[in-house]
């Protein structure tokens, strides 16, 4: 087993940067979904409401991050700000973030038809990894959901689509890490592996949500809800909801590259059905 994709999201809900090589911090992989829109409640926006939002890309290194769309240049900015801190709402529960530039919140807020800003998160406040999604003392996320990785194998999604009448591939489900030359949902039974020289901790299966029906070039939802309809028939989870992929969290730091080798240390019954 092995690592055949490194992805990274920058602005959560944004087009997918795969890298060949990235630093594994507790937050997860650099620079991945550090940045989040925002509206005037200080409610995150994704593209489950806005599905134009995954056509913004993002030119990012650690002095700081150009945004696009459609490779034209929307706007610059850094990766520190000296905005107050303030508290933010990602889905279920809090974090802290700091507002970044006036002109791209302008541009967002034209952009998605709603005011909202633009806003890095705050690293010097922790946003734990909430103990019902398994998290530890110890364990942070970003703006990511839940977990600050997300895991899913080649060959999950290969056995999906032999149930599809209309083939996704595997960026539909949003990963951070893709394993290939594994066994079908083999991710399912992982709780503490190997990557390269780095361990994690598996947390519990991705209950997948209605982002996963939205077409990334069309941004058109699918009209019988696919993937969802069909996983439901197979991959439900222990709370009902329908379960592709893994959450994780990092052991320990450290680089992690494409073609690193999966080892599994330890491994846990979760069981799936209909």
């Amino acid at each position: 087993m092995y690592v055949s994709d490194l992805i990274i999201y920058p602005l959560k809900s944004s087009k997918p940067i795969s890298v060949d090589q990235s630093t594994l911090t507790d937050l997860g992989l650099e620079f991945d979904r550090i940045f989040g829109l925002f509206d005037q409640d200080l409610k995150i926006l994704t593209a489950r409401e806005y599905p134009q939002i995954l056509d913004i890309s993002c030119d990012i290194n650690a002095s700081g991050v150009t945004f696009k769309l459609k490779d034209e240049v929307i706007g610059q900015c850094s990766l520190q700000s000296s905005s107050a801190s303030t508290a933010v709402h990602i889905h279920s529960y809090s974090g802290y973030a700091q507002r970044v530039s006036a002109q791209l919140d302008i541009w967002f807020s034209n952009y998605l038809d709603t005011l909202c800003q633009l806003m890095i998160f705050d690293a010097t406040k922790k946003r734990p990894v909430l103990a019902k999604h398994g998290g530890q003392e110890n364990d942070v996320v970003s703006f990511s959901d839940q977990s600050p990785l997300l895991l899913i194998s080649n060959p999950s999604v290969a056995d999906l689509n032999t149930r599809l009448n209309e083939k996704i591939k595997v960026d539909r489900f949003r990963a951070n890490i893709v394993i290939d030359d594994c066994a079908p949902f083999e991710e399912d039974s992982w709780e503490i592996i190997k990557i390269g020289s780095v361990k994690l901790r598996v947390i519990h299966q991705c209950e997948r949500c209605v982002l996963t029906t939205i077409d990334p070039i069309t941004k058109l939802k699918h009209h019988m809800m696919e993937p969802l309809r069909t996983l439901a028939k197979y991959r439900k989870g222990p709370n009902g909801g329908v379960v592709l992929g893994v959450r994780a969290v990092p052991i320990e730091n450290g680089q992690i590259r494409k073609g690193d080798k999966l080892e599994v240390i330890k491994s846990v019954e979760r069981p799936v059905g209909s």
